[in-house]
């Protein structure tokens, strides 16, 4: 790969048809060798430490130029990325490094924007709303990187994340979200597994209106990653009064106590009890003669409920409902 990008390089400042061919062929080649070490690094932490060790970032880094003009070779390299960076925190971390992650040390961290984290992040505020099978994969990388430290705070700071206010909503009663909703909601769903994700995304004005409203969703995977996502911020500290005050917020989770979906019940209860944990303030709002009849409902029928003891989940469930209906007492 180092050899072809020399090889372009030099090429690249002659011109004629030949020469034209001769560009496609290296491309070709670049092509082959990424998806030859993409198989070799499925599952494969050795090669992958393998792979950092011989500098795979700054060489991607490098050709970067040439993928921008060329999809295929685009669509590859990213794909190559996932790979590398799935369940590898080193890896991930790699791509933030000023140096194209030939250093750890905090010196070679990028700040000046020159990192190819930030060159992802430029290529999917730049695609348009049409799910390609570009967006489709530098979303899904997006999501590996999205649970390492270094890429969150590069993402923070880069304001990636104000691109999710200006997803068009579908309207109506039958709301069923485009598939680009849902690359987003997965990729939220990671940024909200921390704490400083879950104040990250919070202090997007506008973030917790959208997310409620995507709760509404019709479709049940896209309804569950936003109430999954909703869940996880309740349990920031920070965020608590700025959900209590969200009357929709409230309304949507308490609602879920109502749902046919034993998942969605759970979700609903976790996050109340969530809400309540260490947060006097709670109490006024949770104390909500509706809200409230919704609980002692809910808490009534799961002490009804004829389960397996082995069943963790119902267990977990009436946990929740038991704090809650403490806590509120």
């Amino acid at each position: 790969m180092k050899h072809t990008h020399a090889q372009l390089n030099l090429d690249s400042l002659k011109l004629g048809k030949a020469q034209k061919k001769k560009e496609d062929n290296l491309m070709k080649q670049l092509r082959s060798s990424m998806q030859l070490l993409r198989n070799c690094l499925f599952q494969n932490e050795e090669c992958k430490m393998a792979a950092l060790k011989a500098h795979l970032v700054p060489v991607l880094h490098s050709l970067w130029p040439w993928f921008l003009t060329d999809n295929s070779s685009m669509q590859i390299a990213l794909h190559l990325l996932c790979v590398y960076t799935a369940n590898y925190p080193t890896g991930c971390a790699s791509l933030c490094w000023a140096s194209g992650g030939q250093s750890s040390l905090p010196s070679a961290r990028s700040s000046a924007g020159n990192s190819l984290m930030h060159s992802i992040l430029k290529l999917a505020s730049q695609l348009s709303n049409d799910n390609s099978p570009i967006q489709q994969v530098v979303f899904c990388l997006l999501s590996n990187l999205a649970l390492s430290h270094d890429c969150k705070s590069i993402i923070q700071k880069s304001n990636f994340l104000q691109n999710f206010l200006s997803l068009s909503l579908p309207k109506g009663g039958h709301k069923n979200p485009s598939s680009v909703s849902t690359l987003w909601l997965k990729l939220l769903l990671n940024i909200s597994f921390g704490e400083d994700g879950q104040q990250m995304m919070m202090k997007i004005n506008g973030f917790l209106d959208q997310i409620v409203e995507m709760c509404e969703y019709k479709h049940k995977s896209s309804q569950h990653l936003a109430l999954l996502i909703l869940h996880n911020i309740c349990f920031s500290p920070t965020n608590k009064p700025k959900i209590l005050a969200n009357d929709k917020a409230i309304a949507v989770l308490s609602a879920c106590l109502e749902s046919d979906s034993c998942a969605v019940q759970r979700i609903g209860a976790a996050s109340l009890w969530a809400l309540l944990h260490n947060y006097q303030k709670a109490k006024v709002t949770l104390k909500n003669p509706s809200i409230r009849r919704r609980i002692d409902e809910a808490y009534s029928l799961v002490k009804k409920t004829n389960t397996q003891p082995e069943d963790e989940l119902h267990a977990y469930y009436l946990k929740c409902l038991e704090n809650i209906v403490q806590l509120l007492d």
